[in-house]
């Protein structure tokens, strides 16, 4: 038998000389074997990774179940950045710029459709895998490493809300998935260094990576900006301070935000306004009992972050300092607590999208530990690198397959709609390619229900108004703008939902809300939930009374004009 050839090492040594009697050696080549040779690995790589971009482009807006209100927060908002509008500078927003940029980008080469929804996720998406991919040069071992950028393509792309069921179809909590995965990129380059002859080999460009990611998610939602300060802290204990990395990350952090003020028109007053108005709100909804709910929801990964922590360093391995000795497990906490903060920060219930990042990591660790050792490892060792890749695979496949099932299952509707689901379409020709499906809850934000209001608001609007009028909608998001191809008022909000997005201490006064608009449109059900609506219509009522009369209303609406 051959020898293993240690002449190719790194993470793209070649696999053909590994051993082939046991088990673990089957197991091994065909995992390895997907990312070997370099080019085939390549081809591999662009090929699903067009796949998945393609797919989310050929979705566009998907025929979307639950959370139908939340396309035309997007659209809504995208249209104003179309427009020439910006977050925090012309209307207040608790989310940055970065978001509206891609969906107003999506409408830019979609001619302002409602398919810039998909084709926004699939350029970022694309821009993501790319990232990651090359990222994991010298970082991760190759097929890892083609994992991990499909990993966070699909993240980006996957046209369901992150925990809830991947065939719940719904572009909702977009913004999410972007930062989720620009997170993502931060956790490779601090989790594992680069591996080369020199010292200081990619240190310099993983600064640049973290420091871009770091920005750019503070620009999406400020509070994954906040997990990724730790994180970055906790690799600067384990790693040291480069002066490279330490100058790489402040170069990417500083020209991505100059870049990002600039378009802002440096207003850092107002974004720093609008993210304390949110910081706020959202310290209020969080509360203690739902980080409880998440960590009982959660308790299996977290027993399978210590059982990695357990069984995942060699018994072989040296002794070394305290920290280098529980490395492991301070990552895999320090992870875990990420995503519940989030999760909760979100409003969501489940699902750890940044363990599936770190588990992969660490099998790509295993696998570099087992190349090492070639056939000099003992069968017990075999038998302890395949059970830690297995629990690996539990941190990583279920938000893997469940974002492949959501992708593939949004195609398929989006190929082969269903009319019985689906019996009231939009009225307006803009609004031609978007389905929101019937189903048992949600029917005040979703469905027919909410589409006959908007087709009855903009037959309103037809009737008294004309495209010189700037429109505001008094619910959580405004569709008419957007609806109707009108310029959109100048001031006014991204979307509502008090005690979750402004309070009754913190909020955009009367004249930030009304901004400039000439038509106010108060629905007699909101589709905001009432515990979100009550308070805020509470807030602006009297202000609407004294600025605007009552002009006309409908079954559904109550069409007020500027006096």
């Amino acid at each position: 038998m051959e020898p293993l050839n240690h002449a190719s090492g790194g993470p793209h040594g070649s696999a053909r000389n590994l051993p082939t009697e046991s088990g673990w050696d089957v197991f091994s080549q065909l995992w390895r074997k997907c990312g070997y040779g370099a080019a085939r690995g390549r081809l591999l790589f662009v090929v699903c990774l067009l796949l998945i971009c393609g797919t989310a482009a050929f979705i566009g807006i998907v025929p979307t179940r639950i959370f139908g209100h939340d396309n035309f927060l997007w659209l809504g908002n995208g249209w104003r950045v179309y427009c020439g509008q910006r977050p925090h500078v012309d209307f207040y927003s608790p989310w940055g710029p970065l978001a509206f940029l891609i969906v107003g980008l999506g409408m830019f080469v979609s001619n302002a459709s409602p398919n810039a929804l998909g084709y926004g996720s699939a350029m970022f998406g694309l821009f993501v895998g790319l990232w990651a991919y090359r990222l994991g040069r010298n970082r991760l071992e190759a097929a890892p490493r083609i994992l991990v950028g499909l990993y966070l393509a699909l993240l980006v792309t996957a046209p369901y809300a992150l925990g809830t069921w991947p065939i719940w179809s719904t572009h909702a909590m977009l913004a999410n998935r972007y930062a989720f995965a620009l997170v993502g990129l931060v956790l490779i380059e601090c989790m594992q260094r680069a591996e080369g002859t020199e010292s200081n080999a990619g240190e310099l460009l993983g600064g640049l990576s973290t420091g871009t990611a770091m920005a750019l998610a503070l620009f999406t939602k400020a509070s994954y900006f906040g997990v990724c300060v730790p994180i970055v802290g906790a690799s600067l204990v384990f790693r040291g301070l480069n002066r490279r990395r330490l100058g790489g990350l402040a170069a990417g952090f500083g020209v991505v935000a100059l870049a990002v003020l600039a378009y802002l028109s440096f207003d850092v007053v107002g974004v720093v306004q609008d993210l304390r108005m949110a910081a706020d709100a959202r310290s209020k909804a969080m509360g203690v009992l739902n980080l409880v709910k998440i960590f009982v929801a959660e308790a299996t990964s977290l027993a399978v972050v210590i059982a990695l922590y357990l069984y995942g360093s060699s018994p072989y391995k040296r002794k070394g300092r305290w920290l280098e000795e529980h490395e492991l497990l301070i990552w895999g906490l320090l992870v875990f607590l990420a995503d519940a903060m989030l999760i909760s920060s979100n409003m969501q219930e489940r699902g750890m999208p940044l363990l599936g990042v770190y588990g992969i990591v660490f099998a790509s660790r295993i696998i570099a530990e087992r190349r090492r050792a070639g056939c000099a490892a003992p069968r017990s060792e075999k038998q302890r690198c395949i059970f830690v890749l297995l629990l690996c695979g539990f941190l990583s496949l279920p938000q893997l397959c469940s974002d492949v099932v959501g992708l593939g299952y949004g195609a398929i509707e989006k190929a082969y709609p269903s009319a019985a689901r689906s019996r009231v379409r939009f009225s307006v020709p803009r609004l031609g390619s978007m389905i929101l499906y019937d189903g048992p809850f949600d029917k005040r934000a979703n469905g027919g229900v909410y589409t006959a209001r908007i087709n009855e608001g903009i037959a309103l609007l037809k009737r008294y108004c004309g495209p010189g009028d700037r429109v505001i909608n008094m619910d959580m998001v405004n569709p008419f703008p957007y609806a109707l191809g009108w310029r959109p008022a100048h001031g006014g909000v991204a979307a509502v939902a008090y005690n979750y997005l402004f309070t009754a201490e913190l909020h955009p006064s009367d004249e930030e809300y009304f901004g400039d608009a000439t038509v106010v449109m108060v629905p007699k059900e909101p589709a905001l939930e009432q515990d979100y609506y009550d308070g805020y219509y509470r807030i602006y009522h009297p202000a609407l009374l004294e600025r605007y009369r009552l002009a006309a209303e409908s079954e559904s609406w109550r069409l007020y004009e500027l006096k």
